[in-house]
């Protein structure tokens, strides 16, 4: 059998919805990462779309996108005896992870002070909304809370519109991500030094790079940064950059970034279809021989020399549209990566699906859950050369309490 990067290690989980990516993520690894569920299973195992060949409460998709490769053990830890035998079951592990609300654990006698007393070298992550400590640490949370505290949602959307949700579980995911990390380097730590420690992750910090520069351009200049949604931070509208729709769905554009070929070529392109109208043409010629983001901001920072610049854009803009309109999606993303041009597909769920590069690296992977019920999945987000990642099934509810339970004799 091929060595993983994480085997050996054994991981407890106590998750639902926050943290079980963070868990997957070790499973895959090569951890072996047996999750605590309830009689019943938690919420995500409920949680639609379900897969109809197959009965509850082991045919929910969204538990099994966040839960292969694991072990379920089902125990209930509400009761004494539940408690208990959690309690041996952590002490047989290197790790621990939670997602539940600040002392629902320490509550059942799972908490990190009780546990780290039985086996010092124990890594403990512990994933909430906001974090152990702090005002606002007994906050109730969910994803949507976490987007809206993050700061992501301001971001998110059209200028005209209310704040936008990105869609998934984005701060659950960003949450898990860092936990990840965490983990690892406490792993590490315990294994060099046999000395264990509390991992404290926040999905509200977790979130902090998904704003960018954002917190930063409050801090120097004291202006909140807005939804832009087409427009970009100059203002205005402008040619070759965002989403434009094509004949039958979009693409997005990104001619005026510094990279690749630049807004002559997309011209040109144009005009071989006899779509560029009188962009060749004064007063288009030169402003679009020049037209990319460093000339642009340059141009705006005297603005009486742009006083023309958003009526000719809008001119640009026109004919740009008209011009990826009249186009195939596809067509336009391989002709645009053929010139050179920064031009992607925004791929649909099928796109995704029948993309020709994801294919030729066999990135998605089949699990058989019996009796010929096989469904393709989504590969690993990395490759590792020698300890290759190998996802594993997700688990039906309580399939391994018996044989894990009777291991702790």
């Amino acid at each position: 059998m091929t060595e993983r990067a994480l085997d050996g290690i054994r991981i407890i989980e106590f998750t639902d919805f926050t943290g079980a990516y963070c868990g997957r993520l070790l499973a895959d690894l090569g951890a072996e990462v047996i999750k605590v569920e309830p009689p019943g299973g938690g919420h995500q195992r409920h949680t639609p779309p379900f897969y109809s060949r197959l009965a509850e409460p082991d045919n929910s998709v969204a538990f099994w996108v966040h839960n292969t490769s694991k072990k379920s053990v089902v125990i209930d830890l509400e009761s004494v005896d539940g408690q208990a035998e959690a309690k041996r079951l952590v002490l047989s592990a290197d790790a621990v992870i939670e997602d539940n609300p600040v002392g629902w654990m320490a509550a059942r006698g799972l908490g990190y002070e009780a546990l780290r007393a039985g086996k010092p070298a124990l890594v403990y992550v512990s994933i909430t909304g906001f974090g152990q400590t702090g005002p606002h640490a007994a906050w109730a949370y969910t994803d949507i809370v976490g987007q809206a505290m993050g700061g992501i949602m301001t971001l998110a959307g059209d200028p005209a519109d209310p704040p936008n949700q990105l869609y998934g579980n984005q701060s659950d995911v960003s949450a898990s991500i860092q936990a990840a990390q965490g983990a690892m380097l406490a792993l590490l730590h315990a294994e060099a030094t046999g000395q264990g420690q509390m991992v404290d992750v926040s999905a509200q910090e977790s979130l902090s790079m998904s704003q960018e520069t954002a917190m930063m351009y409050w801090d120097f200049q004291r202006h909140n940064r807005v939804r832009t949604g087409g427009k970009s931070i100059i203002g205005m509208e402008l040619p070759g950059l965002g989403s434009y729709e094509a004949k039958d769905g979009y693409i997005y554009c990104m001619v005026l970034a510094p990279a690749g070929a630049e807004f002559p070529e997309l011209i040109a392109w144009m005009d071989e279809h006899g779509m560029a109208g009188p962009l060749a043409e004064e007063p288009y010629a030169t402003l679009v021989a020049n037209l990319n983001m460093r000339f642009l901001s340059q141009l705006m920072v005297n603005p009486e020399s742009a006083a023309a610049l958003p009526q000719q854009m809008a001119v640009i803009e026109s004919h740009l549209k008209a011009f990826f309109a009249a186009l195939p999606a596809v067509e336009i993303y391989e002709e645009g990566q053929r010139r050179k041009l920064l031009i992607g597909l925004v791929s649909t769920p099928r796109d995704i699906a029948e993309n020709h590069q994801l294919r030729a690296r066999d990135w998605f992977c089949t699990f058989d859950f019996g009796d010929g019920n096989t469904v393709e999945f989504p590969g690993a987000p990395y490759r590792l050369s020698e300890t290759p990642v190998e996802i594993g099934r997700p688990p039906f509810l309580g399939e391994h309490t018996e044989a894990i339970l009777a291991g702790l004799g």
